[in-house]
């Protein structure tokens, strides 16, 4: 059906053994890399913090407007610095349908399409987005979402800052306003998240910061004009969007759901990597100890039993133990009390001894499943 847009119980586990490693060095912020189809963030420029941004956005009506008119243009204090075309065009197999900026180019992605504004103009760029996440969440966890995908996706630009940030419940919308440096060039970039089933729908609009006002009033004719298809974008793989993740020390790299909650907690010994789905019944961890000391291949087995049955839980039963081809040990277990299961790999190199674990609660597996399967084959220890 086509829309117009308008304006835990694994959480206790993870808890323990974030505990038990204060007790047992730590890695910089996660640095988000796009993945695969996603187009790349646009080559153009972030907004200063003195950019006047709207406290609201006005919500688009449920019919799409007509597209805008030489007398709209006209009305504006300033030439537009662009326009839309007349008519509407699909993009992403039929996801959207727009009235596109013309002359821009359009990169389609699965469910993703992206419009870039040719050289000449302010590094306009128009992204749209959507996520798969497998059944409509509640509100708090689309708040999770928002959140982690702001960190996740812009957090590591220079000068980020947001400026702006607001929800509504009752139609499971937010907006956040940011500004930040895009290869050292200040730049504005809003995004408008709309929750439809379970589909999340993200559509950023990137500018240069001092051609802000300029643009706004037609990005705004573009949002308001935006049609999408719900059950064509619900084909896509859950939570599909990933950013690759770099461990401590550059020990593992992994890719992850882009609006996957990251936390990191560290000592002298350990560093705990966590990343949690938005509704928290999935979750994923790397734990990797180093107290200088080898450990061997008997000792590491012993640890990481010691860790599965005293933090992940005291009833673990364990259904699988297979030696990986990388000479990792892979344990399949659940824990019947507590309704959850998971899949963890072992193993020591050098003096450093890691475990890899992906949780979800047994309820939720069918959701998580397969996106767990794709987190584990993207894991790799150098």
């Amino acid at each position: 059906m086509k829309q117009n847009f308008h304006p835990l119980l694994l959480l206790g586990a993870i808890v323990l053994i974030i505990g038990m490693a204060c007790n047992l060095g730590g890695s910089p912020p996660p640095t988000p890399t796009l993945e695969p189809t996603q187009p790349p963030p646009p080559t153009n420029t972030p907004l200063p913090t003195d950019t006047p941004v709207p406290t609201d956005t006005p919500a688009p009506t449920e019919t799409s407007p007509p597209p805008p008119t030489e007398d709209m243009s006209s009305s504006q204090s300033q030439p537009a610095p662009f326009t839309l075309d007349s008519t509407t065009t699909t993009y992403a197999d039929g996801v959207y349908e727009v009235y596109a900026p013309t002359g821009w180019a359009a990169d389609e992605g699965t469910a993703a399409v992206s419009f870039a504004e040719p050289d000449g103009g302010a590094n306009g760029f128009i992204y749209l987005q959507a996520t798969n996440t497998g059944y409509e969440l509640d509100f708090a966890s689309f708040q999770r979402f928002v959140e982690a995908r702001e960190a996740n996706f812009f957090g590591s630009y220079d000068n980020y800052q947001q400026t702006t940030s607001k929800f509504n419940e009752e139609k499971s919308l937010a907006f956040v306003a940011k500004t930040l440096d895009f290869n050292g060039i200040p730049q504005v970039v809003e995004t408008h998240y709309d929750q439809k089933g379970q589909i999340i729908y993200a559509i950023d609009f990137w500018v240069d910061a001092d051609a802000y006002d300029a643009y706004v009033p037609v990005y705004d004719e573009f949002f308001s004009g935006i049609t999408v298809d719900s059950k064509k974008a619900a084909q896509a793989n859950v939570y599909n969007w990933v950013w690759t993740f770099t461990g401590p020390a550059d020990l593992f790299t992994i890719k992850i759901p882009t609006a996957w909650r990251y936390e990191h907690d560290a000592n002298d010994t350990t560093a705990v990597d966590t990343f949690y789905s938005p509704d928290e019944h999935a979750i994923v961890q790397n734990v990797a100890y180093d107290d200088g000391t080898a450990i061997s291949k008997s000792e590491a087995g012993a640890f990481a039993l010691s860790l599965l049955r005293n933090f992940y839980a005291d009833d673990v039963k364990i259904t699988g133990d297979k030696v990986q081809p990388d000479g990792s040990e892979r344990l399949t277990w659940s824990s019947p009390s507590g309704e959850y299961s998971g899949v963890s790999f072992f193993e020591s190199r050098g003096t450093t001894f890691l475990l890899f674990t992906v949780m979800y609660d047994d309820a939720y597996q069918d959701t998580y499943l397969d996106t767990l399967d794709y987190i584990i084959s993207t894991y790799d220890v150098p």
